[in-house]
């Protein structure tokens, strides 16, 4: 059983909550290499918009 995680955001727990690069520093800066966030995909998604 997969372990879930947890947003940094919003504090969802749950099994779709992934780890990937900040979605607001890869929107501006796509060529550089960016911090890892963990985030349930409406905060990434708020995220990146807030780009």
């Amino acid at each position: 059983m997969a372990k879930k995680k947890t947003c940094e955001t919003c504090g969802t727990r749950d099994k779709t909550v992934q780890t990937m690069p900040d979605p607001f520093t890869a929107a501006l800066y796509p060529d550089e290499e960016h911090d890892e966030m963990t985030l349930c995909e409406p905060c990434a998604v708020a995220r990146y918009e807030e780009s």
